[in-house]
């Protein structure tokens, strides 16, 4: 199964403007796993704040078998 880096996207109002923190993880699953660890904080602090997860098309990692180069 091939991997697709992932983006965890924080978005948070700061004085009237929406701030964007974003995270990069090299699957789905590990940006989901970590999402609450890095997002219940911040809502804590910023109510109106939101997460999510954006998997990207570039390839992270894949089961094909790299070419040794001799």
């Amino acid at each position: 199964m091939s991997k697709f880096w992932t983006f965890l996207i924080l978005t948070y109002p700061v004085l009237g403007e929406d701030v964007e923190s974003v995270i990069m993880f090299p699957s789905m699953k590990e940006c989901g796993d970590a999402m609450p660890a890095i997002y219940e904080p911040i809502h804590k602090v910023y109510p109106d704040s939101m997460a999510q997860c954006h998997e990207t098309r570039v390839l992270s990692s894949s089961l094909r078998p790299k070419s040794r180069d001799d």
